[in-house]
């Protein structure tokens, strides 16, 4: 049988995070690419911007007002990898 789609706990236990941590990712991951500011995903899950900020550092989610590790492509560097990779699709 095919698996079209994936479990949370899946995604997140080969991330390596909890899945309460993986579905808030996937969930900020959205916003930013529906170009909601760092702000404004903020007030939507009623957290600190600095927490939204460690989440897009730890994940690599670019906001249009904020790309972790912007300093390091102006300098001509490599962006690191990310330390959580979420493989949603099957």
């Amino acid at each position: 049988m095919d698996n079209i789609g994936r479990l949370f706990d899946q995604v997140a236990a080969e991330a390596g995070v909890t899945a309460d941590r993986a579905k808030l990712a996937v969930y900020v991951m959205g916003l930013a690419s529906a170009g909601r500011s760092l702000s404004d995903t903020a007030a939507a899950l009623k957290r600190k911007p600095a927490t939204v900020k460690t989440l897009a550092r730890d994940f690599m989610i670019d906001f249009p007002d904020y790309r972790p590790f912007e300093r390091y492509e102006k300098k001509g560097e490599q962006r690191p990898e990310p330390r959580y990779l979420l493989a949603t699709a099957a």
